[in-house]
């Protein structure tokens, strides 16, 4: 097959190494081609991918469609797969315009509040819709319109899992671990607020690092300062969080909204044992108390479980984590969501 990858974002997340990973799978077989908004990608992907780069100013912006329709006409594309909401469309016209057939990816739960509009998009401009949460999918499931849609469940695959260190926490102080997009959604003031109600004792061996950049950044930093935790919780700004990782003794993360986070799976896979919201996709596969820990999206309730989670025995802990790293080993292997992307675009049955 010649397929087209469309992504928009102006900024490296969870669903660009989605698409990353899913193209440095599927050129082993297919020809894989890219289209985004500028170059800041081009590094971020295989160097042998062919990059094309288009303006999309908007949803319905005409020179971004015309350069969708020439990649596809030059290289005889067959399956477009488009990302970002800007893109279902503009994919979803292309492909209607050149008789190919458009994927959307999904990776997390939407709301669909304007009917006709939503109906169109979600329903019409495209010959399926891949999500990476049974959650997302039941979601999509309560709107009648979509009940006969084809949607395909396909769990994010993790690179080197086999090859994934695995965290060997320090003993003498508590270190808690952050990473993504500096969003209201993901969290993080929650975190900040539940850390200024622990005692002090539990204060003085805590270590919190918060990894990521976004709009939020600025709120965050003042937050901290206004509840006199800088001596605590450290901005470390956008950075791999491998290294990170390797000490942390617990990872948390409170979105609001998820499919099924990449920097959840990612310190599972480390073994660091994981506090999370039931968000998305997160209770499909973390059993509270077993392989991770789930908590209610509040301050009170997140302060309560950090409180108990440093005082219990670092042993029981790392058990934790180490379920954990065994449950992502088992379900998010790149090579079968490649083997199950490629049959989906095959055919969507």
């Amino acid at each position: 097959m010649n397929i087209l990858f469309i992504c928009s974002s102006k900024v490296w997340g969870g669903n660009e190494k989605w698409v990353s990973n899913a193209m440095s799978g599927l050129k082993k077989r297919h020809n894989v081609f890219f289209i985004g908004k500028d170059n800041h990608l081009r590094g971020r992907f295989d160097s042998d991918i062919p990059f094309y780069s288009a303006s999309f100013g908007s949803v319905l912006d005409l020179s971004s469609l015309r350069k969708i329709e020439q990649v596809v006409t030059d290289n005889q594309i067959e399956v477009i797969v488009s990302t970002k909401k800007k893109e279902y469309v503009l994919g979803g016209l292309a492909a209607r315009r050149q008789g190919v057939r458009h994927f959307l990816r999904l990776g997390i739960v939407r709301k669909m509040k304007w009917p006709l509009w939503h109906r169109w998009v979600y329903g019409r401009l495209n010959d399926g819709i891949i999500v990476n949460a049974h959650r997302i999918k039941q979601e999509l499931m309560r709107y009648s319109w979509m009940r006969e849609h084809p949607v395909r469940v396909i769990y994010n695959g993790m690179p080197g899992l086999k090859e994934m260190t695995v965290s060997s926490a320090s003993t003498v102080s508590f270190m808690v671990l952050s990473t993504g997009m500096l969003t209201r959604r993901k969290g993080f003031h929650l975190l900040i607020d539940a850390l200024a109600q622990l005692p002090e004792e539990i204060k003085s061996v805590l270590q919190v690092h918060l990894l990521g950049k976004g709009r939020e950044e600025e709120s965050l930093k003042t937050q901290i300062r206004k509840l006199g935790l800088q001596k605590i919780v450290s901005m470390e700004g956008f950075t791999s969080p491998d290294p990170w990782l390797k000490r942390a003794s617990l990872f948390c993360l409170f979105s609001a909204n998820e499919g099924i986070s990449n920097a959840l799976t990612e310190a599972m896979a480390a073994g660091v044992p994981v506090l999370t919201t039931d968000a998305g996709g997160a209770a499909e596969f973390i059993v509270n108390g077993q392989n991770g820990f789930l908590v209610e999206r509040d301050v009170e309730s997140i302060a309560a479980k950090l409180k108990e989670l440093i005082a219990m025995h670092p042993k029981e802990l790392r058990a934790c984590g180490q379920k954990g790293k065994e449950t992502v080993s088992s379900l998010f292997d790149t090579d079968r969501m490649v083997a199950e992307l490629e049959m989906c675009l095959h055919n969507f049955a």
